[in-house]
Formats: structure tokens, sequence, C-alpha cells
């Protein structure tokens, strides 16, 4: 039987190198926009520093936090169909 790799986690992100595969889209954006705008030393500075906001945005908090942070700021999923949590009564 051949080996097969079980993540820790089921829901854990795939890892390139030590970067995980949203922190590495951070990492590999800031130059294709530096490359766009002509200046990719730059672009390449701007995404480290987003890079290194977004791994202290992340670390000591639970999985899936940033999805939590996105959709309470309206950026992710389908926060217009869900009512807030206080409304008790619907009226059609």
């Amino acid at each position: 039987m051949d080996p097969h790799y079980i993540p820790k986690y089921l829901d854990a992100m795939p890892q390139i190198l030590w970067w995980e595969l949203d922190e590495l889209l951070f990492l590999a954006g800031g130059p294709l926009v530096g490359i766009l705008t002509e200046h990719p030393i730059i672009g390449a500075g701007i995404g480290f520093l987003f890079l290194k906001a977004y791994t202290r945005a992340k670390e000591n908090k639970q999985p899936g936090f940033v999805w939590h942070l996105l959709y309470s700021y309206g950026l992710y999923g389908i926060p217009a169909r869900i009512p807030e949590f206080w409304i008790v009564q619907f009226i059609r």
C-alpha cells in the first residue's frame, strides 16, 4: 500500500515551503502588481509588508479567523441574505 499524506486538520490550507497558500498570495501579489506598474522592487517590498501584517493578524487566532473577519465586514459570503442576530420577528 502506498503511504498518503493526511493533514493534521481537514480544513488546513495547502502549504508551499513554510507559507500557507493565503500568505503566499500576498507575497506573490506584491511583485506582480509591481511588474504591472513597472516598479517590481517596490511592489515586492509592499507585498512583504502586507504579508507580515497578515501573518500578525492571523497568529494566535482560531482557524478561519480571516474568513470570519471578512464576513463581518461584508467582503465574503452572503451577508445580505442572513438577517442580523438581534432580529426576532420576520415580516414578509
